[in-house]
């Protein structure tokens, strides 16, 4: 949608994320005919706060248009049938695209995993060659804000499969990172999940002009075959592959880097050489394989952000590489994802080698299942990181990858990231102390 289709109509926002209240100004500024909220908690200073409230059941009976943030469940019955009855509905991100993006080369950048890193790094090679790029989306600018780069006349938009579910319009290069299942009770399924996720590449818009895959990007590459593009765009399909390399780097970061470079290619950049890429590879952002600060000679990894088993298991595949005994820390919430990915990593480990420290909700679960020996379950992440350092080899690795999101009741992933550095940090000495 666009914005000026809102103008004249019963306007609903389905939550007051940072995404909706950054747009709740250029909304209002388009004349909607009526603009409620179904929001449960205290209306908090700043845009929207003013705006009536409404219970979903008292919102969906006049509504014309939903406004939904990213989370707001919607496939609620409520709105599938409002929907049903010919009531749109689109995200801050979608509205963007269709008002401004079109004056812009929008790169949409989505996956089940590496999306964050692709985009980052997207817009640091950009910026390292001289060209202005504007980087948002889930990744935590709001497209609405005005605290980044909106006017660049190149736009890097990471995208989720909850914005992507609504989206109806399509970028001028879509990149597809990685697919295997996510999110799986929000969407409903597997299949539409991947539905979902793949309207980045085409829906009611079109299709986008060009589409980057990655050379082992889980499901992506049979998903997109499936949907049967190719034909149909500008510019094809490219299958992006990695460096080849004898240096000590994780596998999907030299893929990130290389679907990022492909962008950079694609924006006007300059080509990079494969050093190059394996350059960019090894920058870390936190929470992604980050080395943090822990006892000396043990390596201790914060991959806070691997949030399903196929993100854990692909830091694990690397570490096998590397020889060095790990304690793995797992669990979060449990959304009903297939395990098997970690389980046929953990599969791939000599006996002993590979051990876990379980926090909730389902990290026993997890580690039972992918047959990993369990040291302990514990309750939080900095008892964990404490026992992780107590029970592993003084050469070895700790990794917090916990394979699930994080509880809610906990906070959110960066929460647990710095629960986790706090303790490695404390190292053995706290260990030694208390016994």
């Amino acid at each position: 949608m666009r914005l000026n289709e809102l103008t004249g109509r019963r306007v609903v926002l389905l939550g007051l994320g940072a995404d909706v209240r950054a747009a709740v100004p250029a909304i209002e500024a388009v004349k909607p005919e009526a603009l409620v909220v179904v929001e449960g908690s205290v209306p908090r200073p700043g845009p929207g706060a003013d705006l009536e409230r409404a219970s979903l059941e008292e919102a969906v009976a006049g509504a014309e248009v939903f406004v939904r943030s990213p989370g707001f469940p919607r496939y609620h019955p409520l709105l599938v049938a409002a929907r049903a009855r010919g009531a749109a509905m689109t995200t801050p991100i979608d509205l963007w695209m269709g008002t401004i993006g079109p004056s812009r080369t929008v790169v949409a950048i989505t996956g089940t995993k590496g999306k964050s890193t692709v985009t980052d790094l997207t817009g640091v090679l950009a910026a390292e060659a001289g060209i202005e790029v504007g980087v948002a989306g889930n990744l935590g600018v709001p497209v609405f804000d005005d605290d980044w780069a909106h006017d660049a006349p190149v736009v890097v938009l990471e995208v989720s499969s909850y914005q992507a579910a609504d989206l109806h319009h399509v970028p001028d290069i879509a990149v597809l990172t990685y697919l295997s299942e996510d999110h799986l009770s929000w969407h409903g399924g597997l299949e539409r999940y991947v539905a979902d996720k793949l309207r980045v590449l085409r829906n009611e818009g079109g299709v986008a002009g060009r589409v980057l895959l990655p050379v082992a990007g889980g499901g992506a590459a049979e998903a997109v075959a499936r949907l049967g593009i190719d034909a149909d765009l500008a510019l094809g399909v490219e299958i992006v592959r990695p460096p080849e390399t004898n240096e000590a780097v994780p596998r999907h970061r030299l893929q990130n880097a290389a679907l990022a470079a492909a962008v950079l290619a694609g924006i006007g950049g300059p080509t990079l050489t494969d050093q190059e890429i394996v350059v960019a590879a090894r920058r870390s952002l936190p929470g992604r394989l980050d080395e943090c600060a822990g006892p000396a000679g043990m390596l201790c990894l914060d991959d806070a952000l691997a949030s399903n088993p196929s993100a854990a298991a692909a830091g694990l595949a690397w570490l096998r590489t590397l020889g060095r005994d790990t304690v793995v820390i797992l669990g979060g919430i449990d959304r009903g994802v297939d395990p098997a990915p970690l389980t046929d990593e953990a599969a791939r480990w000599p006996a002993g080698r590979l051990r876990a420290v379980a926090v909730p909700e389902n990290g026993s679960d997890l580690a039972r299942t992918a047959g990993i020996p369990l040291i302990a379950a514990v309750g939080e992440v900095e008892e964990a990181a404490r026992l992780a350092v107590e029970h592993g080899e003084p050469t070895g690795v700790v990794l917090f990858a916990p394979g699930a999101p994080t509880p809610p009741t906990v906070g959110n992933w960066q929460t647990r990231s710095d629960q986790f550095r706090a303790a490695v940090r404390g190292g053995r000495g706290i260990d030694e102390a208390a016994r």
